[in-house]
């Protein structure tokens, strides 16, 4: 491959990661109901209903986030087959039917396990680099997510059941801990990252991920910090671009809950 080749393929990759996560923020704001928001009307009853839960189960977790980024790496001609788009079918009814039935989404993650093992999805950061820097990376995570409560008032008691449900409820049953990582960092920072480079793709990420939780009337009534969101995904893209790992994202995502509910 000359270098001109080379240079297309990395700008061809860069620009469908900019299309699509554009397309997402076009889809985000219709279904979060931005714009009637920043008009003023009072969008909770929309905000929390399941039929919005549904919408964003299965247009953006399962298709934004997951199928239409499997068709860019792998290509339409293996993701018909059968083998893969029967499992891949088995994931987004699980993730949708999650509103009704949040446990089923447990399914969601075998699939992709079991998608991983027989098409390899390494190119969506299912890999590892060396276990010893992997696991200093789920660590240092896991402590990162402990930050906010430091700013929240202190109430301690010891919980290992609960905190152990609740990491395994954020592992196996949210998919914001499975598919949005392969999206913002497996799909999006892995292919910006060979455009932008190492130090402003950080910054890159946390502004789109910042701003696409600020289209969200949800975290504007449970006064959310869109600082420390900017920050925290800002740092979590440079570990990434460190362990190029999303493995490594979601079980240090699922020790800081355990670790948060602990204590």
């Amino acid at each position: 491959m000359n270098d001109n080749h080379a240079l297309e393929l990395v700008n061809r990759k860069a620009r469908q990661a900019l299309v699509l996560w554009g397309v997402f923020i076009g889809v985000t704001v219709l279904v979060n109901g931005t714009i009637l928001f920043i008009l003023g009307v009072d969008m909770q009853e929309w905000t929390y209903s399941p039929i919005k839960d549904v919408l964003f189960n299965l247009v953006t977790y399962s298709g934004l986030y997951l199928v239409v980024p499997l068709i860019l790496i792998k290509g339409w001609a293996t993701v018909r087959q059968r083998a893969f788009l029967v499992p891949l079918t088995v994931a987004v009814v699980a993730m949708t039917a999650r509103t009704f039935v949040r446990p089923v989404a447990v399914l969601a993650v075998i699939m992709l396990a079991y998608l991983h093992w027989r098409f390899n999805l390494s190119e969506l950061g299912i890999r590892s680099r060396g276990w010893r820097g992997d696991l200093i990376a789920i660590l240092f995570i896991g402590l990162l997510i402990l930050v906010p409560k430091f700013f929240q008032p202190i109430s301690l008691s010891f919980a290992p059941a609960q905190a152990l449900l609740t990491s395994l409820d954020r592992l196996f049953a949210n998919p914001a801990t499975t598919t949005e990582n392969l999206f913002y960092f497996g799909f999006l920072a892995e292919r910006l990252s060979y455009k932008t480079g190492r130090w402003l793709t950080p910054l890159i990420i946390g502004f789109m991920y910042t701003l696409h939780e600020m289209s969200n009337p949800e975290y504007w009534y449970e006064n959310v910090s869109f600082i420390f969101v900017f920050i925290g995904v800002t740092v979590i893209t440079a570990v990434y671009l460190w362990r190029r790992s999303t493995v490594v994202l979601w079980l240090g995502d699922g020790l800081g809950r355990f670790l948060g509910r602990l204590f």
